[in-house]
C-alpha cells in the first residue's frame, strides 16, 4: 500500500468502485454474486445481469468480476465498456485495441476477432440501459447493433454480459431474432441482503486496518444502526424520490450507495476528530443517516447563490429524464439546452462536480457532464421541482410587496396633498381597484404553483385549483397551468361504493364491483349512481370477475360463491378452505386457490378437472382458451400448467416477491406476474423467455391485466396508482393517480385507448382514460405518399409523390378537385415581408434590418414557417430537432428534441402551438417548448403536418399515402379551457372539500 493509498477511506461514498488493486480489496459483501457471474460468464456466449437502479452493478463488474477473470490461469483479454454516448461500434474497437495493445481498423467485429485468436476474450458490456438512450435509431452495417449479432454468431469465442438497469431489460428485444436465446442465461443483481451489508462495512474497516497498520475499529451497535436507517425505502421518501413497501419485507435489503455514503461521512467525521474508531454517537451528531444522505445534495445546492441555483435547476431538467434516468451532455449543450450563457453555467458544473453531484467524463476530446449516480436522479428532479415553486411563490411575494409599497406611497401623497382631496381620493379608489387586482393575479399565480405541485399526486385537485386560478385572474397566463391539469387528469368517471371494494370491471356500460363485505354492486359511471346491489352476506376476501359480468366471490368462510349477471348466488361445492379463487374468462371453470395448492373446477357442477400442487399458493389464473393454468406462491414461484393434462409446463424463475396477481394476455402468446416487490413481469409463452419488467409503483402490486389485444397492460397497487405501460418494452406509458387509498384491481374496459376500470380500498370504483397517445382518423388515402398540406380557404390541399394535389373537404375527406400538386417551398415569405430560405444545413433570413443565417442544425433542413404574426420561425430538420428562432434578429429560441428525423413543422393559426411530423405527429407549446401531445396512426413516418383554418382540427400525412385527422380540444383559449374543465369535474362529481377550500382559498 503506498502512501497516497493511507490517505484513502475504505468506503467509496457514491464513487462506483473501480478496476483496481485497492478497490479489489476493499470490495466486500458481494463474494456469492461474483462467484456466479464468473461462473457465467465462463460457461455461455452471452450473460444478462440487471438489477434496480443503484444496486452496484459496475462496482460488481469492475471490482470484483472483471479481476477474477484477469486472475484466470490462462490470461484473458477482459475488456469492461461502458462509453455509450458516442458511436459505440468505433467505441468499442478503440477500447479492445487498448486493452490488447494493437492497432484498430475502427471495425469491432474484427478487432474482437483478432484479439480471440490470440487469448480467450471476455467482453463486459455495462450501463447497457445507455446504448438505447443514446442510439435509439442504431442501425445499419458497422453499427453496434449489427455488431453484437454478428459477434455472437461466429464461431470464435468471445463471451459477453450485458449489464443494464432492470427497468430497460426489455429494450434488449431490439435483438430478439438475431441473437438465438437472448433472455436465455439472465442473472438479476438484487439489494444486499443485511448479512452481505454487515460485511460491506466490518470487512472493509478489518482490511485497512490490515493494509496500514492502523488500529481502527466500528463499534457493533453502529453497524446495526446503520443497516436500520439505509434499508431500501428508508431515505427516498424524504428525498422527493421513491418509498417501499409499507410493511413490507424490503428493510431487509439495503441500499448499498447510501450506506457508502453514510459511512463515508462518518469517516471523515471520525478522521478529522483524530477518532480511530467509528462510533454511534457520531451518527447521533450527524442527524442520522437521512440526515447525511440529505446533506450530500442540499449541502451541496445550498452553495450556490440563488442566480446558480436556478441555473442548476434549468440543467437537470436535461441531465435527467422524467423517468429518472440519467443522461450525459457537454457543457456547451446544457447551455444551448438551458438558454443559459456557457460563463454562467462553467461554475455550476464546476461546483455541482466537486461535490459529488455531477461527474465529468473524458471521451475522446470531449467532456461530458452527467448525475453523480443514479440514486440521485429522484432526489435531483424532486428538488427541481421544489426549487422551480419556491422561485414562483418568491416573485408572487415580491410583486406582491411591490405593489402594496406603490398603493401605500399613494396613500402617503394622498394624506399630504389635502387640497386637492377630491383628485386623490378618485385615485386612491382606483388603485384600490388596481391593488385587488394585483391581488388576484398574486393569488392565482399562487393557486397555479400549488396546481403544479399536485400534477403527480391528485390531478383532480390540480384541476380544481388550476380552474379557481383562472377564475380569480383570467387570461393567458392562466392557460398553461390548466392545460396541464387538463392533460393529467385521467378519471372520466366515478361510482361511491360506500366500503372498500376488492376488484372492479367494466361490463358493457356499467361497471361491476365486489366490496369487502361480499357486495356484488353495479353501477352508472357517468351518472355516479349504484344501479343495483346483491348481497352474499359473507365479508369477501378476494374476488374474480368475467366479461359477463358473473362474480366469483372468495369468503371469509372459506367458501366460493358464484353471483351470476341475473343475480342468483350459488356455493361451489366441496369447497370450504379457499384462500382466493379466479374465474376462466368465459366463466365455465375455476382455478380455486388452497393452502396446498391449487384445484381446476367446473363452476356448475363442482367437478375437480386437475389439481396442481404448489403449497403456499396465493393466486392463480386461466388462459383464455382454458388449456393452461397459472399459480403463484409464497415461495416466490409462478409456475405455468397444462390445463388438461395436470402436468407442469415451466417455473418462471425470474420472478422475485410473491405474485398478488397472474393474468394470461387474450391471445395467449404472454401470461403476467403483479409482484409483492413493486414489479409486474411478462413472460413468452412461445419460449418462457422473459419479454417484460414493469416498473414505476413505489408500492407492492396488487392486480394486472391486458388489453384486449394484448398490447398493453394494467397494473395496480398499494401505492394508490395504476400504471399502463407496454407489453412488449415494460415502458411506462400512464399514470393514473389519484386514488387516496390501494388500488385493489385494475382492468381494462377492451383494447388499446379503451377505458380502465379501478377499485379501490377507498370505496370508489373509478373509470378512467387510457389514451397515450391519441389516434388520428383516417380523412382520405391517396395512391402515394403526402409530401405536402396547406390549409386553403377552410380545405385541405395534399400533395402526394404522383405529383398531385387534392383539395379534400375536411369533414368528409371528398376530393373537391384535383390539379397539379405544390412541394413544400424552400424559400418562405413571412407575413411582413420577411424571407426564409433553405440552404443545407442553415436557413438565410432575409429581414428589413438585414440578413441573418441561422446555424444550429447538425443535418439538412427539411422544412421553415413563419408564425402568423410573423415575429417567429421554425425550421425542421434530418438531424431530430425542430427550432423555433425569432424574427427579424434570427435568435434561437428553443429546440424541439425529437428522436427521429423531422420532416415539417408549422404554427398554429393563433400562434400558441408548434405542429411537427416525424415519427410520430408531435404538438408543442410554443410559450416554453413543452410536447403536450403525440398522435399516432400512420403505418410509418408523418412526412407533413398543419392545422386547418379552425386552429383545432390537426391534418397530418405520412410515407403511406394517408391524410389523417384529429381534434384537439386543448387547442383553445381560456374559455374553451374552462368548459372543459366544467365538463370532466362535472363527470368525477369532484369538488374542493371545505378543508380544501380553508387551506388553498383562505
Amino acid at each position: 500500500m503506498n502512501g497516497d493509498d493511507r490517505e484513502r477511506s475504505p468506503f467509496k461514498g457514491l464513487n462506483a468502485f473501480e478496476d483496481s488493486e485497492y478497490d479489489a480489496l476493499l470490495f466486500f459483501g458481494r463474494e456469492r454474486e461474483r462467484e456466479i457471474v464468473v461462473a457465467n460468464l465462463i460457461a455461455s456466449r452471452l450473460t444478462v445481469l440487471y438489477g434496480p437502479s443503484g444496486v452496484g452493478k459496475s462496482s460488481l463488474l469492475h471490482a470484483a468480476v472483471a479481476r477474477s477473470l484477469r486472475e484466470l490461469p490462462e490470461g484473458p483479454v477482459v475488456i469492461v465498456f461502458s462509453r455509450w454516448s458516442d458511436d459505440p461500434a468505433q467505441a468499442l474497437a478503440d477500447a479492445v485495441s487498448e486493452a490488447v495493445g494493437g492497432p484498430s481498423n475502427g471495425i469491432a467485429l474484427d478487432v474482437l476477432e483478432d484479439a480471440q485468436t490470440q487469448r480467450d476474450v471476455y467482453l463486459v458490456l455495462d450501463q447497457a440501459e445507455e446504448y438505447f438512450l443514446y442510439h435509439a435509431d442504431d442501425g445499419g452495417p458497422g453499427s453496434f447493433a449489427e455488431t453484437l449479432p454478428a459477434l455472437l454468431a461466429t464461431p470464435h469465442r468471445v463471451n459477453v454480459l450485458v449489464s443494464l438497469r432492470e427497468d430497460a431489460l426489455a429494450k434488449l428485444d431490439r435483438f430478439t431474432g438475431r441473437i438465438p436465446g437472448l433472455f436465455a442465461n439472465t442473472l438479476r443483481l438484487d439489494r444486499l441482503d443485511r448479512e452481505a451489508a454487515r460485511t460491506a462495512i466490518v470487512r472493509p474497516v478489518e482490511r485497512f486496518a490490515e493494509l496500514t497498520g492502523e488500529t481502527v475499529a466500528v463499534e457493533p451497535e453502529l453497524v446495526e444502526r446503520v443497516l436500520d436507517e439505509v434499508g431500501a425505502g428508508q431515505i427516498e421518501p424524504a428525498l422527493g424520490g421513491l418509498g417501499a413497501v409499507e410493511g413490507g419485507d424490503d428493510g431487509a435489503r439495503i441500499e448499498a450507495p447510501y450506506l457508502q455514503l453514510v459511512m463515508q461521512r462518518l469517516w471523515e467525521e471520525e478522521r478529522a476528530g483524530r477518532s480511530t474508531t467509528l462510533r454511534l454517537d457520531t451518527l447521533g451528531r450527524l442527524g442520522g443517516a437521512q440526515h447525511i444522505v440529505e446533506e450530500h445534495l442540499e449541502g451541496a445546492l445550498g452553495e450556490l447563490s440563488p442566480e446558480q441555483k436556478d441555473v442548476a435547476a434549468r440543467l437537470f431538467n436535461h441531465l435527467v429524464t422524467p423517468s429518472g434516468t440519467k443522461i450525459a451532455h457537454e457543457a456547451s449543450d446544457l447551455a444551448d439546452f438551458g438558454e443559459v450563457p456557457l460563463a454562467e453555467v462553467d461554475p455550476v458544473l464546476t461546483s455541482l462536480a466537486e461535490r459529488r453531484i455531477l461527474r465529468s467524463l473524458q471521451e475522446g476530446g470531449d467532456v461530458r457532464y452527467e448525475i453523480f449516480h443514479d440514486v440521485l436522479a429522484d432526489p435531483v428532479l424532486a428538488w427541481r421541482a421544489g426549487h422551480e415553486a419556491d422561485r414562483e411563490l418568491e416573485r408572487q411575494k415580491q410583486e406582491s410587496d411591490r405593489r402594496h409599497r406603490r398603493l401605500l406611497g399613494v396613500i402617503a401623497v394622498g394624506a399630504v396633498l389635502l387640497a386637492v382631496m377630491g383628485a386623490v381620493t378618485a385615485y386612491a379608489l382606483s388603485q384600490r381597484s388596481e391593488a385587488q387586482e394585483q391581488a388576484d393575479e398574486a393569488k392565482a399565480n399562487e393557486l397555479q404553483a400549488l396546481a403544479g405541485a399536485e400534477l403527480g399526486r391528485d390531478p383532480e385537485l390540480s384541476l380544481l385549483l388550476a380552474r379557481e386560478a383562472a377564475r380569480i385572474h383570467p387570461g393567458e397566463a392562466a392557460e398553461g397551468p390548466l392545460r396541464d391539469a387538463l392533460a393529467a387528469s385521467r378519471l372520466r368517471g366515478i361510482v361511491d361504493v360506500g366500503e372498500p371494494l376488492v376488484a372492479a370491471a367494466g361490463v358493457g356500460r356499467q361497471v361491476i364491483g365486489v366490496t369487502s363485505g361480499g357486495d356484488v354492486v353495479r353501477g352508472d359511471a357517468r351518472r355516479g349512481e349504484i344501479v343495483d346491489r346483491q348481497q352474499t352476506r359473507v365479508a369477501a376476501r378476494e374476488a374474480s370477475l368475467a366479461a359477463d359480468g358473473t362474480a366469483l366471490v372468495t369468503g371469509g368462510d372459506g367458501a366460493v360463491r358464484l353471483v351470476g349477471a341475473g343475480g342468483m348466488t350459488t356455493a361451489i361445492p366441496g369447497v370450504t378452505d379457499a384462500r382466493a379463487a379466479e374465474l376462466s374468462p368465459d366463466a365455465s371453470l375455476a382455478a380455486v386457490v388452497e393452502p396446498g395448492g391449487v384445484r381446476l373446477m367446473e363452476v356448475g357442477t363442482g367437478d375437480v378437472l386437475e389439481t396442481f400442487r404448489h403449497p403456499g399458493a396465493i393466486s392463480a389464473a386461466i388462459s383464455h382458451d382454458n388449456t393452461r393454468v397459472l399459480t403463484g406462491g409464497e415461495d416466490d414461484r409462478v409456475i405455468v400448467w397444462s390445463g388438461q393434462s395436470g402436468r407442469r409446463i415451466h417455473t418462471l424463475v425470474e420472478h422475485t416477491g410473491n405474485a398478488a396477481a397472474l393474468a394470461f394476455s387474450p391471445d395467449g402468446t404472454l401470461v403476467a406476474s403483479a409482484s409483492s416487490d413493486g414489479a409486474g413481469r411478462l413472460w413468452r409463452t412461445s419460449d418462457w423467455g422473459l419479454a417484460s419488467i414493469v416498473t414505476g409503483h413505489t408500492h407492492a402490486l396488487t392486480d394486472v391485466g391486458f388489453s384486449t389485444a394484448g398490447e398493453h397492460v394494467v397494473t395496480a397497487g398499494k401505492d394508490g396508482t395504476a400504471r399502463i405501460s407496454h407489453a412488449d418494452s415494460g415502458d411506462q406509458l400512464l399514470v393514473l393517480s389519484g386514488s387516496p387509498n390501494w388500488v385493489t384491481s385494475a382492468s381494462f374496459r377492451g383494447d388499446v385507448g379503451s377505458p380502465v376500470v379501478t377499485a379501490g380500498l377507498d370505496g370508489s370504483i373509478r373509470v378512467w382514460d387510457s389514451v397515450f397517445q391519441p389516434d388520428l382518423a383516417l380523412l382520405r388515402r391517396l395512391p402515394d405518399g403526402v409530401i405536402n398540406l396547406e390549409a386553403v380557404e377552410g380545405r385541405i390541399r395534399a400533395t402526394a409523390r404522383d405529383g398531385r394535389g387534392r383539395t379534400l373537404d375536411p369533414a368528409t375527406g371528398d376530393v373537391l378537385e384535383v390539379s397539379s400538386g405544390k412541394r413544400r417551398p424552400r424559400r418562405v415569405v413571412g407575413p411582413n415581408g420577411d424571407v426564409a430560405t433553405i440552404r443545407g444545413r442553415t436557413v438565410l433570413l432575409e429581414t428589413a434590418g438585414g440578413t441573418h443565417t441561422l446555424e444550429g442544425h447538425r443535418d439538412r433542413v427539411t422544412a421553415v414557417a413563419f408564425s402568423e404574426d410573423g415575429t417567429l420561425l421554425v425550421t425542421a430538420s434530418l438531424d431530430h430537432d425542430a427550432r423555433i428562432w425569432t424574427v427579424p434578429d434570427g435568435e434561437l429560441v428553443r429546440p424541439l428534441q425529437h428522436n427521429t428525423a423531422v420532416h415539417d413543422a408549422r404554427f398554429s393559426p393563433d400562434g400558441r402551438w408548434v405542429l411537427t411530423a416525424a415519427n410520430r405527429v408531435a404538438l408543442w407549446e410554443v410559450r416554453d417548448g413543452s410536447n403536450e401531445l403525440r398522435l399516432q396512426g400512420h403505418d410509418g413516418t408523418a412526412t407533413s403536418s398543419t392545422f386547418a383554418s379552425d386552429g383545432r382540427t390537426i391534418v397530418t400525412g405520412g410515407v403511406d399515402g394517408t391524410v389523417r385527422t384529429f381534434q384537439c380540444d386543448i387547442c383553445g383559449g381560456l374559455d374553451e379551457l374552462l368548459a372543459l374543465a366544467d365538463r370532466r369535474l362535472a363527470a368525477t362529481g369532484r369538488e374542493l372539500t371545505p378543508a380544501e377550500r380553508d387551506r388553498y382559498l383562505g
